[in-house]
């Protein structure tokens, strides 16, 4: 017993302290990003709408392209993150009452030293879950910050899809989106490396 749960407590603690070993922002996300209208004064003014609305929707179906594979993949960060902070919590959980009661009960002496690591590590999971949760690793900064930027996002590309805005609110309602997309990158909480 004593070492199925030396097991279990070395496996989630070797889980709960690894860290993420790319801290960088995406390099495409660097990648110049612009809209210019289309003018061109041998066209026809139906012909540039016409021109101008195709660049608007190609334009969107990149800035579409760049957000998603980033949103979708801190959804699953968030997830990892939820799932380690609940690990850990459920050791502490099963230490303090399931271990400990039960090497005190078969022999409070001879399990002295288990009992008061069990119960230690009982009490600093409580603290070190706590701990997750105030900085921002427990998964749910990650899945608020998600959320906020999706709705910024949502917003700007119903703006940009919107044909009966001017060319430059369309635009301008890209390029936020894309910087969403990019501010996305800095904005959720990541354990150094080096921690």
């Amino acid at each position: 017993m004593k070492r199925i749960v030396l097991a279990v407590l070395s496996t989630v603690v070797a889980g709960c302290t690894s860290a993420p070993t790319d801290l960088s922002v995406d390099a495409s996300a660097a990648k110049t990003f612009s809209v210019k209208k289309i003018t061109d004064s041998s066209k026809s003014t139906k012909q540039l709408d016409q021109e101008n609305q195709e660049l608007i929707e190609a334009k969107l179906a990149e800035v579409l392209n760049f957000c998603l594979p980033r949103l979708s993949g801190y959804e699953q960060k968030s997830a990892n993150q939820a799932r380690m902070a609940y690990w850990l919590s459920m050791s502490g959980l099963l230490a303090g009452s399931v271990a400990v009661p039960a090497l005190v009960a078969a022999s409070p002496s001879a399990n002295a030293a288990w009992v008061a690591g069990l119960g230690g590590w009982a009490g600093a999971t409580n603290f070190a879950g706590q701990a997750l949760k105030e900085s921002g690793l427990s998964g749910s900064a990650i899945a608020q910050t998600r959320n906020d930027i999706i709705r910024g996002v949502t917003d700007q590309i119903e703006v940009a899809s919107d044909g009966a805005k001017t060319f430059e609110e369309r635009r301008n309602a890209l390029m936020k989106a894309r910087a969403s997309c990019v501010m996305y990158e800095i904005a959720v909480p990541t354990i150094p490396s080096n921690a």
